[in-house]
């Protein structure tokens, strides 16, 4: 007995995925980090600085505590959660994938206000501070955009301000005998 002669799929292969030293990957570095992070934190502390001094508007006193509690969500969810997102991203090119997770990070910041007690209009505040924190990062993750390098492993360097120094001297710092006369 003979057996029959495989038969061809017509399912197209995949190529197989680089190993992750291959891959290039995107570099914020400290600079757009503290861009994409920190500018957008004060900017949100300023603003509910900013309505706790509306008059009318802080009759409850229930705008004053959040400020302490956008800082702590800063520090205990935001410096985390972007350097997370920044990490798994790191070899995704595209800056809408980095924006977003940098969105979900800041609406992570909302549930921290029932820290502050779950009574009264505190859980009704969670919307009020989770959608301009992720927002204002988002923006912030925008806005440091310019500030993100891509490495290429394939070219076996990474991208710097200078330019790497050669050996070969300029055409103007060398002084050559040219054979015909008057001509340089």
């Amino acid at each position: 007995m003979t057996t029959p002669a495989p038969e061809k799929t017509t399912r197209r292969r995949r190529p197989r995925r680089q190993p992750p030293a291959q891959r290039p990957r995107l570099r914020l570095g400290f600079a757009g980090w503290v861009v994409s992070w920190l500018v957008p934190t004060f900017v949100m502390g300023g603003l509910l600085l900013g309505l706790s001094f509306v008059p009318g508007l802080d009759d409850d006193g229930f705008l004053t505590p959040l400020i302490p509690l956008i800082g702590g969500a800063a520090v205990g969810i935001g410096i985390p959660g972007t350097l997370l997102v920044t990490w798994l991203y790191r070899h995704h090119l595209n800056p809408t994938l980095h924006v977003l997770g940098y969105v979900v990070v800041g609406l992570l910041y909302g549930p921290v206000v029932l820290l502050a007690g779950t009574g009264g209009l505190m859980p009704m505040l969670i919307p009020l501070v989770g959608f301009p924190a992720g927002v204002l990062l988002g923006v912030g993750r925008w806005a440091a955009q310019p500030l993100a390098t891509v490495i290429d492993p394939a070219t076996d360097e990474a991208p710097t301000d200078e330019t790497p120094a050669d050996d070969t001297p300029a055409d103007d710092d060398v002084d050559t005998v040219s054979p015909t006369p008057g001509r340089r």
